[in-house]
């Protein structure tokens, strides 16, 4: 069987290119036994291990540039007809879309294909519920979600569909799965084990004073990460504990919320350190982070999905403070990976602070049986169904 399998859209400003570059280096290391070619066509370059059966084409320029238009409907269509079209020519029995979401419309209103489509669903709808007690945000959202729903409805009527994975999430492929028969599965949300070339001391570049805790914000920074709330919840700790904390915030800044960070920032009067890094950081420093810092914020508001963050946090065995509903809120305390709290709730967090500086022991975590349920092996032999 071949495969192709397919990010057209990858960005730096988050760490989901190592979905698809960690796949390829697992491929080409433990070489499975496999008559066909692993195909993968993405829009940005990727280190290439030498392997017979693994072929890889990044998108020209002027490609990427013919899929713009005015609507994403339009756009993603674009996309999805050159997918087939690259089916063809890989002769590619399987596709595996690394991310689902965005092709619903094109595959449901696509009746045949010569070949089996798989892919990753990240933003299932079974979950999300409106946490507004407003009428107009409510009406807003139950629209946006039967909207979801519809779409999702529509891509089922494609019959070569066969495999849509979620992470992290049996609950929502269970229930799905009673309404509209066995198409979805459970898929492990990768930690993935990065090649680091070289030692990063974070305190040491970011001028960090070994006596202070670090409290870490990772990942694209946006509304979801709730940054405004951790910042009024430290503001709301004594002066004395505040001296003991440096809020780290690294990873791009979304273009619409630098304005409110950058408010919110020049507003704080604090007497803790806040430390920003803008930008999309090195597998390396990324791993140093997780590994040397003291405890990882997970906060997220309106966000109900799985997270590779508490995974990270896992693998070097260091507490994670997250939101107290959706798939996180579930896996921390199943594997006992930390505390949960209402991420609006600005008393309920900063008394999670006031207990991690004066009880930090009472916070100490044992993540390995989380990161070796959620290796590379297991996410990669279950989307490629190789096991």
């Amino acid at each position: 069987m071949n495969y192709l399998i397919v990010d057209l859209n990858i960005q730096l400003d988050g760490h989901k290119i190592g979905f698809v570059q960690q796949t390829l280096n697992w491929l080409a290391k433990n070489q499975p036994e496999h008559k066909g070619t692993f195909h993968f066509l993405v829009n940005t370059e990727l280190q290439i291990p030498e392997s017979a059966n693994i072929k890889v084409e990044v998108l020209k320029p002027h490609t990427t540039a013919n899929f713009e238009a005015k609507t994403a409907l339009k756009k993603y269509k674009k996309q999805w007809d050159f997918i087939k079209l690259k089916a063809g020519q890989f002769d590619a029995q399987r596709i595996v879309l690394m991310e689902f979401d965005i092709y619903q419309v094109a595959i449901g209103n696509d009746s045949k294909t010569g070949f089996d489509i798989s892919g990753i669903w990240f933003r299932p709808y079974f979950r999300q519920v409106s946490l507004s007690k407003s009428i107009i945000p409510t009406i807003k959202f139950k629209i946006a979600k039967w909207r979801k729903q519809a779409m999702f409805r529509l891509a089922l009527r494609n019959k070569n569909l066969h495999q849509i994975f979620i992470l992290n999430d049996k609950v929502t492929v269970n229930a799905i799965n009673e309404k509209h028969g066995e198409r979805l599965f459970y898929l492990p949300d990768p930690v993935f084990n990065y090649d680091i070339s070289e030692t990063i001391d974070i305190r040491k570049k970011y001028g960090i004073d070994k006596s202070k805790a670090i409290f870490l914000i990772f990942g694209h920074i946006d509304d979801r990460k709730n940054v405004v709330n951790i910042l009024k919840s430290l503001e709301a700790l004594p002066k004395e504990m505040q001296s003991e904390i440096v809020l780290l915030m690294i990873g791009k800044v979304g273009r619409e919320y630098k304005p409110v960070l950058e408010e919110a920032l020049n507003k704080s009067r604090c007497n803790f350190q806040i430390l920003q890094n803008d930008k999309f950081v090195s597998d390396d420093e990324m791993e140093a982070l997780f590994a040397q810092s003291d405890l990882i914020l997970r906060m997220n508001v309106n966000f109900f999905a799985s997270s590779g963050i508490i995974g990270m946090a896992a693998k070097y065995n260091k507490p994670s403070l997250v939101s107290n509903y959706g798939i996180v809120a579930d896996l921390t305390k199943e594997y006992e990976l930390g505390l949960e709290v209402n991420p609006e709730d600005i008393t309920a967090i900063s008394k999670k602070f006031s207990d991690f500086i004066n009880s930090e022991n009472k916070w100490k975590i044992d993540g390995q049986q989380y990161y070796k349920d959620h290796g590379t092996e297991a996410f990669v032999t279950t989307l490629l169904d190789l096991k």
